[in-house]
């Protein structure tokens, strides 16, 4: 086999893979007035139009929201409006400490970095 060939097979290889993992990638979710999640989509514009489509169901819990958890929007969807809402942090809170193996292992206090089945009381 030729390098030309093999270079050109493997690109294809890469376009279907690509294309595949996409299926399997569903970034956009729906949620219904609950904030119960209803489906899930790989493209926005599916999410937005099913979206759009459900309100002619009576019975669907409104309103509708679509995020978009990798832009950190949300598109909140009723019968009047199609509203666009774009995420902020207004206060960042103190999170935890990181846990064993994502930072080096105090040598001081083994314990403490040890991993537990079950968590101290």
């Amino acid at each position: 086999m030729d390098q030309g060939s093999d270079r050109k097979d493997h690109g294809q290889r890469g376009a279907e893979f690509g294309e595949v993992l996409a299926r399997h990638i569903r970034p956009y979710a729906v949620l219904n007035g609950y904030g119960v999640q209803v489906a899930i989509f790989a493209t926005w514009d599916e999410a937005h139009v099913w979206a759009h489509e459900k309100l002619q169901n009576p019975d669907v819990i409104l309103p509708l929201e679509v995020e978009d958890r990798t832009q950190r929007i949300t598109r909140r969807i009723t019968r009047e409006t199609c509203e666009l809402i774009a995420w902020t942090i207004f206060t960042k809170v103190g999170g935890c400490e990181p846990m064993n193996g994502e930072t080096d292992a105090s040598p001081g206090n083994p314990d403490e970095n040890q991993v537990h089945s079950n968590p101290p009381a």
